[in-house]
């Protein structure tokens, strides 16, 4: 991102506001941190300028925090909203997560560097599932090609053929021009070893390695290698380039699933029985009625399941079942 980062805060309260507007400067010092106290400067701001991240308070005078989340993903989708509140409950919360929430925070002394932490998490997520969008943008265009790089180079990395796709892939990585293959990778040793490598070797080789582009984003490449016919010429080797980087991604968030899964099976049956009415935003109260037990007995068993899946909020297990839960997809 080229530009500043665009944080708006929603609070009618002028103390509750500058207490959020002090830790995000203290996270984000370069920000551009806005205020909006009602509905018009809501509706000033979101027309006025793309977003990167909205903080609200849930109850205000004039709104409540789950109608200005719904406002803000209307104007900008892709827009990370954190509620920041003392009047909320988890019902709220668990709503507001279905409706797109990406955190849920207990105003008070004790959350502040957690508001810190969890501010600086979603808008980096943002940013990291902006670039696969820009990505997979990018691929869609290359579906009419091919999309796998191929080139013969020399053992220095220097391009003695190259396709179309290698340029593709060494212009969405902001390296110009096109000239040799360790360029794209920063010089990485390993690219380098390789290649020398396969001046004395007859068995193809490959390789995946995360590189960063020149904005800082981190793409994965698959490299291949195998020396040509030594009889024509001895120092002529031949690859192909892959961007692995959507498939790398889908697998971590399977591993992520995958786990998520494999810990939720490790709850008794009760407790899973109580986790499920929790993620669907029910009080104590309304579980200790479903499921014809005592609150107490409701406290004890979210009280065990939450340690047992070490989360530490409502929001967490509620992205932990879902995560788990896209298994069956």
């Amino acid at each position: 991102m080229n530009r500043p980062l665009r944080i708006l805060v929603v609070d009618d309260n002028p103390q509750d506001r500058a207490l959020v507007v002090r830790e995000l400067r203290s996270e984000f010092q370069t920000a551009e941190i806005s205020e909006a106290v009602d509905q018009r400067q809501l509706e000033e701001q979101l027309l006025h300028q793309e977003l990167d991240l909205v903080v609200t308070d849930y109850q205000l005078h004039w709104s409540d925090g789950i109608i200005v989340l719904n406002r803000v993903k209307q104007q900008w989708p892709d827009c990370p909203v954190i509620m920041f509140t003392a009047t909320g409950n988890e019902e709220i919360a668990v709503s507001g997560m279905r409706q797109g929430l990406d955190d849920y925070i207990i105003k008070n002394v004790k959350h502040l560097v957690r508001l810190r932490t969890a501010t600086r998490a979603v808008v980096d997520h943002a940013a990291t599932r902006k670039q696969v969008e820009q990505l997979a943008a990018r691929l869609g265009l290359l579906m009419s090609q091919l999309r796998v790089g191929v080139f013969s180079c020399r053992p220095n990395g220097e391009f003695l053929d190259t396709n179309s796709a290698v340029h593709e892939f060494f212009r969405g990585m902001g390296v110009e021009p096109c000239h040799n293959l360790c360029a794209l990778f920063g010089d990485d040793p390993r690219v380098v070893g390789l290649l020398a490598r396969m001046v004395e070797s007859d068995s193809p080789q490959a390789t995946e390695i995360d590189v960063r582009d020149t904005s800082g984003h981190s793409r994965c490449f698959r490299l291949s290698v195998s020396r040509a016919n030594p009889a024509a010429d001895a120092n002529r080797i031949d690859g192909l380039l892959e961007d692995v980087t959507q498939r790398k991604q889908t697998e971590e968030e399977i591993r992520e699933a995958e786990v998520a899964a494999a810990k939720i099976d490790m709850l008794s049956p009760r407790e899973t029985q109580v986790m499920h009415e929790v993620v669907q935003g029910n009080a104590n109260k309304v579980i200790a009625r479903n499921l014809k037990i005592s609150e107490k007995t409701v406290e004890k068993h979210r009280s065990s399941l939450m340690k047992k899946l070490r989360v530490r909020s409502v929001a967490e297990l509620v992205r932990m079942a879902m995560s788990a839960a896209s298994l069956d997809r």
